[in-house]
């Protein structure tokens, strides 16, 4: 039997902050999104989690749930589980990067990716969602994750220096009555995500107007995240995110000056080194590194192993666990540090990285169930085809800039010291841009070659 699973999931994360996310649709693409999300306060079922404006409130059932538990050891819980989720997502991505080929930067954006599979996991029931759910909140309870993840996302610091903005939209065919939505999942994620809900033909305009959305929610830093729209496709969840901020102190000229970093088969490359000294100084057990902040709400960290040990070796040990609370204990010792300028592109198919981590059955024609996403008429089962991922990101001595794009496809089936301690980032290293109140990194990657 022929099977097609439709369903895709964009998250972005970027530079600037954008108006009206539909402006310039083609006339092809009807906004459906006053139908839906009218259920009256705690009737909507499922448990996303949102973004940051417009976002539905928090319902009482959940508020009863959170006071019958301790709430801050459910939020301790998260923050260990969502940093374990990002080394493992970054970890399973840098594999595909190198593919067995010269050292190449590699970054995700785990709130992305996270958003738009817990989207999908709100339509998933079964072995499929439980999959899903142990992948997203590795170690604890997904209902308690994915609520955990829906109040921070409510409350990540959206100021001036420092922009955060994060929307949802669900676009399903009308063409030829291939797929029936349920109505139950677009009231939730309506409701939980403040997602609008597009109807469309799944043509080239379709595609067009995907790409052109995606591309106003980044500011023009993610110009094409969908190629093309398979004939079988009948969903795309679209989550987007945008980033941009500027240093708390920004590098003077003259802290900026030529440098050389050395890749880990010994080869130099030059590069605009950012000098400054700080006060943030981070330690572990075979690393070290410093925070550096931005104006307001958010980190930037990095890591570098021990002279000797290689990226690879080291990050395959790293924990979630030892990696935030090596941030969350920073020590105040006075450190010179060493940041280059760098601008990185990483462009992925997560199928295989996710099947990895654990969640194969979502990918799997006649197995995959999102049965409360919908239905296919002619009896066709759906399931997650492609989840694609580009991301890019800017350092410079002003500020960063980020983006990233997660499109999930769905179709139908076929210490003291007397002199400073120098910590200069010339050889492969491990940085993230974190928020400062919980730890969580937004952004994580690796610098390995220029």
């Amino acid at each position: 039997m022929e099977r097609v699973t439709a369903g895709v999931l964009a998250a972005v994360m970027a530079v600037g902050m954008t108006g009206c996310a539909n402006s310039g649709m083609s006339g092809t693409t009807t906004d459906l999104t006053g139908q839906y999300g009218t259920k009256e306060e705690g009737q909507t079922e499922g448990t996303g989690a949102n973004g940051q404006t417009g976002q539905a409130e928090d319902t009482g059932t959940e508020d009863t749930a959170m006071e019958e538990k301790d709430l801050g050891a459910i939020r301790e819980a998260f923050e260990y589980s969502y940093t374990q989720f990002s080394l493992n997502l970054l970890r399973e991505s840098r594999k595909q990067v190198q593919n067995g080929e010269d050292a190449k930067n590699t970054m995700v954006c785990p709130l992305s990716v996270m958003m738009a599979l817990e989207m999908a996991r709100t339509g998933a029931d079964g072995d499929t969602k439980q999959q899903m759910g142990a992948v997203l909140y590795p170690g604890m309870s997904a209902e308690d994750g994915s609520m955990v993840l829906g109040r921070i996302c409510k409350s990540l610091p959206d100021a001036e220096g420092a922009r955060f903005h994060m929307s949802d939209s669900v676009w399903v065919k009308t063409a030829d009555d291939v797929f029936v939505p349920d109505e139950n999942f677009l009231d939730t994620v309506k409701t939980a995500y403040d997602a609008e809900v597009f109807g469309a033909p799944f043509d080239e305009t379709t595609c067009r107007d995907i790409n052109r959305l995606v591309e106003q929610e980044t500011d023009g830093m993610i110009t094409e995240i969908l190629d093309q729209i398979p004939e079988l496709a009948v969903m795309y969840l679209v989550n987007a995110v945008a980033f941009d901020a500027e240093w708390e102190t920004p590098y003077d000229e003259s802290q900026i000056q030529d440098a050389t970093f050395y890749a880990e088969d010994g080869s130099g490359q030059e590069v605009s080194m950012m000098y400054d000294t700080t006060y943030r100084y981070l330690t572990m057990e075979h690393a070290k590194g410093f925070c550096r902040a931005y104006k307001e709400g958010y980190d930037f960290v990095a890591l570098l192993p021990e002279e000797g040990l290689s990226l690879s070796k080291w990050l395959e040990e790293l924990d979630g666990e030892t990696f935030h609370e090596t941030i969350r204990q920073e020590n105040d010792t006075m450190i010179e540090t060493g940041l280059p300028q760098f601008t990185g592109e990483t462009d992925l198919e997560l199928k295989d990285t996710l099947t990895a981590l654990g969640m194969p059955l979502a990918f799997d024609e006649e197995q995959a169930d999102f049965s409360k996403m919908g239905y296919c008429p002619d009896g066709r089962n759906i399931s997650i085809s492609r989840v694609l991922h580009k991301t890019h990101i800017d350092v410079d001595g002003l500020g960063t800039k980020a983006g990233a794009a997660t499109v999930v496809e769905m179709c139908k089936e076929t210490a003291m010291v007397e002199q400073p301690e120098r910590i200069i980032l010339d050889r492969p290293f491990l940085y993230a841009i974190v928020e400062k109140d919980t730890g969580i990194p937004v952004f994580i990657g690796t610098v390995e070659s220029f």
